[in-house]
């Protein structure tokens, strides 16, 4: 072909068949100058625009390709695949919305060509895809429920249709199309799992339970049993944990690299108190996906428990630089509880300040932070976030560290009423007895004062020795 362009040196057909068998031998860079050139030719010849378009998105030129695409639908507004392949690399630079709106226009050119089911449906998962990416899956449910009328039952667009349904909050529309699917394949994994969270959200675990034995019934591969097996355990968890735990193991058994049963083993183990076990099961998981940020922070936590500091800190900060939302704030909490230990109390309250923005429902986020400002003395952070972890959580450890922080800043009114409620709480704290001495000392109420202090020191707490008399 090469030969007969040299004879034919201005042939705009020659060059896009030219083109075409460049772009299939994987010669990109060949095919983007003999398709400009034959652009040069007649700049309103489609399949040359179409082509180059193709050549620049296997080269990488997402932005080239898009211009072509583009232009290609300028030239053809009624060419199918010209808005497709604009769609397409428009969701590649996660361009939703202008996505979207080419996918759209790919549909309706295919609707009339009368263009079949299997020509269109990527177009419509497309679409629908879009819409999702834009927060909006009751469109996207919209599109795929135009899809199945065009393509018929299939599962895949059945399924997700169900799955856009149950986000628009529509899950009991979502039920029947699932059943079609797993109808289809009983063990279909996706299928199985969705309507068993359907069935959680209505309240009924032990029917979401029966739906995911029938699918493990009906598995075929060690892999799908596993993540159906994942999924078991994440419904009985609540109410069994040994029972997810066994649960888990059974899914890493038969699945090894399914890194979220190892991760759900190592949670189950760190909420036992057997930080050993957790690490271990962490570690396989981090085997498998090294760079999941929920992964370093379990690792993170698993040497946390185990008084291994400079480690979980390691740990934590690799998962607080990948990490976002929920999981950033996990790892910035077990940062910095790191660093306090470590006595670096100044770096240990700005990651905990960080933290308690991230989880401001958490308790022990602003535990953590009073405990770090209060060793930088500065109290008055301290007491703030004190006062919130008590109104959040209001356990001893947080009432006794109010306490003494109250005290430090001479508020002893405020620190004899909270003490007095964690020695009622907990009449073994000694540390307690101890701090309300000194603040009804400070309140002139010495005698009582003398027996807080007496039994501070019955408890073993000699620095109250001295103050006895």
């Amino acid at each position: 072909m090469e030969a007969q362009l040299k004879q034919h040196p201005g042939d705009v057909e020659l060059m896009v068949s030219l083109g075409k068998a460049y772009l299939d031998a994987g010669r990109y860079d060949d095919a983007v100058k003999i398709y400009e050139d034959a652009l040069a030719q007649d700049y309103e010849n489609f399949s040359a625009h179409f082509g180059l378009g193709l050549a620049l998105y296997k080269k990488g030129d997402l932005r080239g390709a898009v211009f072509e695409f583009d232009q290609a639908t300028r030239v053809a507004p009624d060419r199918f695949e010209g808005w497709y392949n604009l769609g397409v690399a428009y969701a590649d630079l996660m361009r939703w919305q202008e996505a979207a709106d080419a996918f759209a226009k790919a549909v309706a050119a295919g609707r009339s060509a009368g263009l079949g089911g299997e020509v269109l449906k990527p177009a419509y998962l497309g679409l629908a895809a879009a819409y999702r990416k834009l927060g909006k899956p009751d469109q996207a449910a919209a599109v795929l429920q135009q899809a199945l009328e065009t393509c018929g039952d299939d599962p895949e667009i059945m399924y997700l249709l169900a799955e856009n349904l149950s986000l628009a909050g529509r899950p009991k529309d979502a039920i029947p199309y699932l059943y079609k699917v797993l109808q289809k394949d009983r063990g279909n994994v996706a299928a199985a799992s969705l309507l068993a969270d359907i069935y959680v959200g209505q309240g009924l675990p032990d029917r979401a339970l029966r739906e995911i034995d029938r699918a493990l019934a009906a598995a075929g591969s060690p892999q799908a049993r596993a993540n159906l097996l994942l999924k078991k355990a994440s419904i009985i968890k609540p109410s069994d944990p040994q029972k997810a735990a066994e649960l888990l193991q059974e899914a890493s058994r038969l699945d090894p690299r399914l890194w979220q049963a190892h991760y759900d083993l190592g949670v189950s183990w760190l909420k036992a108190g057997d930080p050993d076990r957790a690490l271990r099961s962490f570690q396989r998981a981090y085997s498998v996906k090294p760079d999941e940020p929920k992964i370093l922070v379990g690792l993170a936590a698993a040497y946390f428990q185990k008084q291994d500091y400079k480690q979980a800190y390691r740990y934590a900060q690799l998962a607080a630089t990948g990490g976002e939302g929920q999981v950033k704030g996990e790892a910035l909490l077990v940062a910095g509880k790191s660093a306090y230990k470590l006595g670096r109390f100044g770096e240990a309250r700005a990651l905990l300040l960080k933290a308690a923005d991230i989880l401001p429902d958490r308790a022990d986020a602003w535990l953590w932070l009073g405990l770090a400002s209060y060793a930088m003395q500065d109290y008055k952070t301290a007491i703030s976030a004190l006062e919130r972890s008590v109104q959040l959580e209001p356990t001893p450890v947080a009432k006794l560290n109010l306490g003494a922080a109250y005290l430090a800043v001479k508020r002893f009114s405020d620190a004899e009423q909270i003490l007095t409620q964690v020695v009622m709480e907990d009449p073994e704290n000694a540390e307690a007895w101890y701090n309300l001495g000194w603040a009804l000392k400070a309140l002139a109420r010495d005698a009582e004062a003398q027996r807080a202090w007496k039994r501070a020191l019955e408890l073993g707490y000699e620095p109250a020795r001295s103050l006895i008399k």
